[in-house]
């Protein structure tokens, strides 16, 4: 019976580690994605948030990495090995409580950074060298059909659209050459502004995250302490099958 439950955690732990490796690679996968389609965006974010698809890259190679020591250690039933692959899992899962918290945190600021990043991008909207800041503003008002960060009223207080116009990127036609010159018929211009619906969109993902990151920590600990209970059988009576 004994050598059965042995059995039964050794390939626990393959299966877990196995799942590991996987859900590494996703994560690679997803911070790539991230980094190269939400580039644009990242100028409403701020400086905390620039780096986040680098760390969930960097974050899915050490989980696969780690999962590849899990892997080794519970087939060829090695101690070091396994208890290398603890040591590490232990060290992920107090970091992603850190990463947590700062994420909880940084959660409760997002809202104030993405005004005032929008609300100083309008200010240096079509101004020479920040044409990246041009480049997010109309992405953003075409992709959610908004204008403005409250409303299209907004583009007034920026010098270039004084004169009651709008980028052309308000336009719900679609953006074409000139169609958000005053004077300007409200009809013809998304009325929603871009504030509420950018910043729901990323909070919304932040809970997500937070969500799946609590049910891999979870996992962790059910694999630690596998781990440490395979680790200690090897330990005492050498390998089994």
């Amino acid at each position: 019976m004994e050598s059965f439950c042995e059995s039964i955690v050794k390939y626990f732990m393959v299966l877990c580690n196995s799942l590991f490796a996987f859900a590494g690679v996703v994560l690679i996968g997803v911070g790539a994605y991230a980094q190269i389609a939400a580039k644009d965006y990242l100028n409403f974010l701020g400086d905390n948030y620039v780096n986040t698809p680098i760390f969930i890259i960097i974050l899915g190679g050490v989980i696969f990495t780690v999962s590849f020591f899990g892997c080794c250690g519970a087939w060829q039933e090695n101690k070091c090995l396994i208890y290398t692959y603890t040591a590490l899992l232990v060290i992920i899962f107090i970091g992603q409580i850190g990463a947590a918290i700062a994420a909880f945190v940084l959660k409760g600021d997002l809202k104030t950074v993405i005004t005032k990043n929008m609300e100083n991008g309008l200010k240096n909207f079509d101004v020479e060298g920040f044409e990246g800041m041009t480049l997010t503003w109309d992405l953003v008002q075409k992709e959610l059909k908004c204008c403005g960060v409250e409303s299209f009223k907004d583009w007034k207080d920026v010098t270039t659209f004084s004169d009651g116009g709008v980028p052309d990127s308000c336009c719900v036609a679609g953006q074409v050459e000139g169609c958000g010159k005053a004077p300007l018929d409200p009809t013809k211009v998304f009325s929603h502004g871009c504030f509420n619906l950018f910043s729901d969109e990323f909070v919304s993902n932040i809970s997500i995250v937070g969500a799946v990151a609590v049910g891999i920590a979870l996992g962790e600990i059910l694999a630690i302490a596998f781990a440490c209970c395979l680790g200690k059988r090897v330990g005492r009576g050498g390998a089994y099958i």
